[in-house]
């Protein structure tokens, strides 16, 4: 009775275990080498694109490079034909295109064969993004991206003021498609100083006091759907920052957007860049918990970066101490009454009565979220002078004592020029 069963069993074995079989495994197994090898060469030849770009913009200068250099310098750049003026200056731009492979899914699509290989979940994403890359991926996508098809997307511009360059940028987007608006691994871009339309103050962090002209977060415009530790950087930097911090801007790696395993973070891409943010982060704690937390040249720092910024000389009436109530618990707080001296600066607003110090500052990586304030006014009596910050959204050093050498810091340093090119206002989709 089993010898039949048997025997279709033993047959069926012959035929999936084979010779000819094996010979079908095999033919299969080097057709998907030969494509994924094919699907990496392209991509490392369009990142060697994008690596001649960003060469060639490493050579530029801002507000010194003659706009005659520019094709010499960086290929790939066509100059848009709408121009325009800003006052007596006349400005256009010039763009690397998009170099984006997203065309090769319609070719792709035969690979839903090997869906029930890597199924796919629930869509990843949601309002607050996707906390792994892998989760926004259909089984098309997850298939094509182990045999080394990525998203590749690159953006350069660089803007021409009176013949002279005047602003550079560049964006690379993850190595997977994130849905709209568009998500960005690395953001760079140059800057004059950072202003902000529509009646909002600009974030000025304590970390964007530290080095006001090498910055990272939201001045730059970096946004990304994907959420995590090293998912995305941006920095800006102005033409006063140390030349080897700018010379790390343009140090980009791009092997993983053709490699084995894809660019799980911006370690990989940027990893200057990535260090110097550390670093930065480092210092600003260190500062921060010192005796001198405000110290001048962060003053002198935001009057060139900030055109927006208001600074006002205020003289201290009294001081007094107030009971406060939050939630049951009682406590004493410090409210000290001003009166305008002078305006330094911009176009300061009081009023200036009843201001009051914060316990704390803002530090994400506290793990309670914040630090101690050390730049508190103790008990200000009639008399001492201050300075007072505003026209930006400080975390820190708003009102600091004005002594001599932080009003020298103030009065001598050279505002920011207010150029269109420096507003952060839609940064996120504007190119």
């Amino acid at each position: 009775m089993l010898r039949k069963p048997l025997s279709w069993i033993a047959a069926f074995g012959r035929i999936v275990a084979g010779r000819r079989a094996r010979r079908t495994y095999l033919t299969l197994i080097l057709l998907l080498v030969i494509l994924s090898g094919v699907i990496r060469v392209r991509s490392y030849l369009i990142t060697r694109k994008f690596q001649a770009v960003l060469a060639g913009m490493a050579q530029l200068k801002v507000d010194s490079t003659p706009e005659e250099e520019l094709a010499k310098t960086v290929p790939y750049l066509v100059r848009d034909a709408k121009e325009y003026r800003e006052g007596a200056h006349l400005n256009h731009v010039y763009r690397a295109r998009f170099y984006s492979n997203d065309e090769d899914l319609r070719w792709l699509r035969w690979l839903q064969w090997l869906s029930w290989v890597f199924p796919s979940r629930s869509p990843g994403f949601s309002d607050r993004g996707v906390e792994n890359k892998w989760d926004c991926l259909d089984a098309t996508l997850k298939t094509a991206y182990l045999l080394g098809w990525r998203h590749m997307a690159f953006y350069a511009g660089v803007g021409v003021r009176d013949g002279v360059v005047s602003s550079i940028r560049y964006n690379i987007e993850p190595d997977i498609y994130a849905g709209a608006p568009a998500s960005y691994l690395v953001v760079a871009r140059s800057a004059h100083g950072f202003w902000r339309d529509r009646h909002q103050p600009v974030p000025v962090s304590s970390v964007d006091d530290e080095n006001p002209d090498y910055r990272f977060g939201f001045v730059a415009g970096e946004f990304t759907m994907i959420r995590g530790d090293g998912a995305s950087i941006g920095v800006a930097y102005t033409p006063d920052a140390p030349p080897q911090k700018i010379a790390h801007v343009y140090e980009v790696d791009l092997s993983c957007f053709w490699g084995l395993r894809g660019c799980d973070s911006v370690r990989q891409v940027v990893p200057r860049l990535w260090e110097d943010q550390g670093t930065l982060w480092q210092a600003t704690e260190a500062r921060l918990t010192s005796r001198d937390s405000c110290p001048d040249r962060i003053l002198s720092g935001r009057v060139h970066t900030l055109p927006d910024l208001n600074v006002a000389l205020l003289e201290a009436v009294g001081s007094e101490y107030l009971d406060v109530n939050r939630e049951g618990d009682r406590s004493q707080e410090l409210a000290t009454d001003f009166q305008l001296k002078e305006v330094i600066l911009g176009h300061p607003e009081g009023p200036w009565t009843d201001m009051r110090y914060r316990d704390s500052i803002r530090w994400p990586l506290s793990t309670t979220g914040s630090l101690a304030n050390s730049a508190r006014w103790l008990f200000p009596k009639a008399g001492e002078r201050f300075l007072y910050f505003s026209g930006a959204q400080f975390d820190s050093c708003r009102i600091v004592r004005a002594t001599p050498s932080a009003e020298a810091a103030v009065r001598t340093a050279a505002p920011a020029a207010k150029r269109s090119e420096d507003d952060v206002s839609g940064m996120w989709g504007r190119q």
